[in-house]
C-alpha cells in the first residue's frame, strides 16, 4: 500500500516522459506485454499556481 501511495505523490509532482521510440523498444510477450531491456524515463516538475 506504501508504493501505491509514493507512485501516486511522484505522478501527481512530475511529468513522466522517455525520449524512446516505441518501435524500438523490442516488446516481449507474457502475461503483461513489456519491453525486454526496460525503459529510460525523465521526470520533469510540474508547475504549480
Amino acid at each position: 500500500m506504501e508504493e501505491k501511495a509514493v507512485l501516486a505523490i511522484i505522478l501527481r509532482r512530475f511529468w513522466v516522459e522517455t525520449s524512446q521510440e516505441r518501435e524500438g523498444l523490442g516488446l516481449v510477450g507474457e502475461l503483461i506485454l513489456r519491453p525486454n531491456k526496460g525503459i529510460w524515463i525523465q521526470l520533469k516538475r510540474r508547475e504549480y499556481n
